[in-house]
């Protein structure tokens, strides 16, 4: 399999976003060598909210990539599982929430998209089965997620790049946390700071939450693909608004028309559409943009996340920890899920950005 990192540039009026999706995507699934007429694919959005992208993925990544996929005779499921702020679901069923409401208001798609599934709706035992491997030694018992991942013949991971609250950064392995059910939810988020925002959004549920005290928050992030690695195609990105401060979602806290401590957003110039089928590839570079983008913060907006998260330090982490030392990509490297990009292949991408994003990556 090729595992290039492949970088798109958006610069000229005439290049447009939808032609590079499809050349990026044509390029690094070498022309959909690995499909069959039939072949079930799963396209993995980030859906945690209903708020649009750049808190959640871009819509035409969703789009272009499901049509691609359905003209060479795929048969193709958008899924996920929104938050547990957004959707809660327990052994006796959804208590609040449903992930194809936010899947249209965050401007996906449609109520008419059959081909989407909300997780939850699966069935707490029938719609999720439990993994475990020698490669995920930070889940004591393993986890369970979504029975799409053991019915697909092939994945596509349609992340974003952004901040995120508790881990510091959600981009390719975080999305992965949608494919988990609640209880995994709840039993990796107890190793993660802010943890009493969860607790606090499981109540109601049969849901509980117990710190097992191993700090392994990153690492049970990064190990959740290791469920996937056999059929994990393709993970690609569209960047060209990154948030920069807090997130996942557009603002921290919502009280009524109130919106408090708001992600502070960046536009990307030019903006990027890159991939790869190395997960690990294309994560150390959406890392390595946001750790860019992070380091052009203005003052008061770094000031602001400063004093709301001052106790969290995976914030730390993303802007002083080398790309090739954070626990994303030490610890999916340690077990097995790909290497750091040794082949990019840029277009139309500016010099002066190649060698800051080189010079990020390279970092000792």
């Amino acid at each position: 399999m090729d595992k290039t990192l492949y970088v798109n540039g958006l610069g000229s009026a005439d290049n447009s976003l939808t032609s590079n999706i499809k050349d990026v995507f044509r390029k690094s699934t070498n022309d959909l060598s690995w499909l069959s007429p039939g072949d079930l694919v799963l396209l993995k959005p980030a859906l945690n909210s209903p708020d649009p992208y750049p808190s959640t993925t871009h819509p035409l990544a969703v789009q272009t990539i499901y049509q691609i996929l359905t003209d060479h005779g795929a048969q193709v499921v958008v899924g996920d599982q929104s938050g547990i702020k957004d959707v809660l679901h327990h052994p006796g069923g959804v208590i609040r929430g449903n992930t194809k409401d936010n899947y249209v208001k965050a401007g996906m798609g449609t109520e008419a998209d059959d081909y989407f599934k909300s997780f939850e709706e699966e069935g707490w035992a029938e719609g999720f089965y439990h993994h475990a491997s020698a490669n995920t030694p930070s889940w004591k018992d393993g986890f369970y997620l979504t029975h799409w991942i053991k019915k697909a013949d092939h994945i596509i991971n349609l992340p974003r790049v952004s901040s995120h609250n508790q881990a510091g950064a959600t981009l390719g392995f975080k999305n992965m946390v949608g494919c988990l059910r609640e209880d995994s939810r709840m039993e990796f988020h107890a190793n993660g700071p802010y943890n009493f925002a969860i607790k606090i959004g499981a109540r109601g549920s049969t849901l509980k939450s117990k710190n097992d005290h191993t700090d392994t928050f990153l690492e049970k992030i990064v190990e959740i693909s290791d469920a996937l690695r056999e059929k994990l195609r393709l993970t690609l990105f569209i960047s060209t608004q990154v948030q920069t401060t807090f997130g996942p979602d557009s603002q921290v806290l919502k009280l009524g028309p109130l919106k408090l401590a708001r992600a502070h957003v960046t536009d990307l110039n030019p903006g990027l559409v890159f991939g790869s089928a190395d997960p690990v590839a294309a994560e150390a570079f959406a890392l390595a943009i946001l750790k860019h983008q992070r380091k052009r913060l203005p003052i008061l907006p770094r000031l602001y996340e400063h004093l709301v998260l001052f106790s969290n330090d995976n914030q730390t982490k993303i802007d002083k920890v080398p790309v090739r030392d954070h626990p994303y990509i030490q610890h999916s490297m340690d077990i097995g899920l790909g290497k750091m990009a040794t082949d990019i292949e840029y277009k139309d991408v500016p010099l002066d950005l190649k060698e800051n994003l080189s010079d990020i990556l390279g970092e000792d």
